[in-house]
């Protein structure tokens, strides 16, 4: 009996962690298109040619950066901090699903899952990166899929107790040399291959929200004793977490001109990492909480795109580097306008490409990219 309830939870989805996956994958989309127009003019602009013609509006912007307003920085100062580390954490969470054995079992499909999706963000890189240095850096969502392999690998030879060992090894890596490693792995690259390499997204910043969600899910779906409480727990720990850090962490640093500047700032520190895994772990077990009482989260909109991450995720920095931006920017100089990066602006362009996303998941043209049959 109990292991038929187990299997039923496993095989239901959790309506507000997908809006929750939906939201952050929102603000991903924010966060990045706002880098992308706070740099356009510096890194991205490439059709010098038309300057004195067709763009002749947009010549006195070039090697200028554009500041986002008010709201949208302080979109930045609230979310920046953790939103690339709760992807992950909601990640692992569904990645606890399985019981060891049945993991094993499935261990090769997953790490060729995750392998693939790796290969095809490296290979994105390559489109809309503006130089080689930043087409062969590491980003979140690759090391995502290095970290969600390495707990695979460790849960399925060694088990819910060897994640717990690398949980409290990742909490107090300050005791390795990570950080000497990690910059001397950047010296390489950046003077042996390109200055424009960076490895500021690290893997020992994300692996502990990584370890945080897999137990989390772990407790949910293979502790059928602890259901109720858990959620009350990871709260009380997550408060614990964010007091620590408000009592001795740096303050929160947020940059109007570049979304990128502080990203990983907090992971940086030991108060910083717990205030990331406090609030991760408030947020996703406040909103298990409302679940359990049946009070779910449904807006269309933000469901659809936690339902279908991956597609708007690997969609969007092409479609807006290569086709969104460059159309506004010739839209911008027929009405006599620059690029700008404002909330109702960025908004749109997130609405835009959404949009895009629906249509191809839904229509006859997109069963025709995915190669899909009806």
């Amino acid at each position: 009996m109990n292991k038929s309830r187990d299997e039923d939870l496993t095989s239901t989805r959790i309506v507000n962690l997908d809006f929750l996956r939906g939201l952050f994958i929102i603000l991903a989309l924010d966060q990045h298109f706002t880098y992308y127009i706070n740099m356009w003019y510096v890194e991205y602009f490439r059709d010098a040619m038309a300057l004195t013609s067709t763009y002749k509006i947009h010549f006195p912007m070039i090697g200028k950066v554009i500041a986002t307003d008010h709201f949208n920085y302080m979109l930045g100062m609230i979310f920046t901090p953790w939103v690339s580390q709760v992807y992950l954490t909601l990640a692992s969470f569904n990645l606890a699903k399985k019981s060891q054995y049945q993991f094993k079992e499935e261990l090769g499909s997953k790490l060729k899952v995750f392998a693939l999706i790796y290969i095809f963000f490296m290979m994105e890189n390559f489109i809309v990166a503006p130089n080689l240095g930043q087409a062969i850096s590491f980003y979140p969502i690759m090391l995502w899929m290095i970290v969600m392999s390495i707990l695979a690998i460790v849960y399925s030879y060694a088990g819910i107790r060897a994640i717990l060992v690398i949980t409290f090894i990742s909490l107090f890596r300050w005791v390795l040399p990570m950080d000497l490693i990690s910059n001397l792995f950047q010296s390489v690259i950046v003077y042996n291959v390109h200055p424009g390499f960076e490895y500021d997204a690290r893997i020992e910043y994300f692996f502990t929200s990584g370890c945080l969600g897999f137990l989390m899910g772990y407790v949910h779906y293979h502790k059928s004793n602890l259901r109720h409480l858990k959620d009350i727990y990871f709260i009380l720990m997550g408060i614990v977490f964010v007091s620590i850090y408000l009592a001795y962490g740096d303050p929160i640093a947020q940059d109007p001109a570049n979304a990128f500047a502080f990203e990983h700032e907090l992971a940086r520190s030991f108060s910083g990492t717990l205030y990331i895994l406090g609030i991760q772990s408030i947020v996703i077990s406040g909103f298990l909480w409302l679940e359990r009482k049946s009070i779910r989260f449904k807006i269309p909109v933000i469901n659809w795109v936690g339902l279908n991450s991956i597609l708007v995720f690997a969609f969007h920095r092409i479609f807006f580097v290569r086709i969104l931006a460059p159309l506004s920017v010739l839209f911008g100089s027929l009405y006599g306008r620059t690029l700008g990066a404002s909330t109702v602006e960025l908004y749109t362009y997130v609405g835009i490409t959404i949009a895009v996303c629906y249509f191809i998941k839904t229509s006859r043209m997109g069963d025709l990219i995915l190669q899909r049959k009806r």
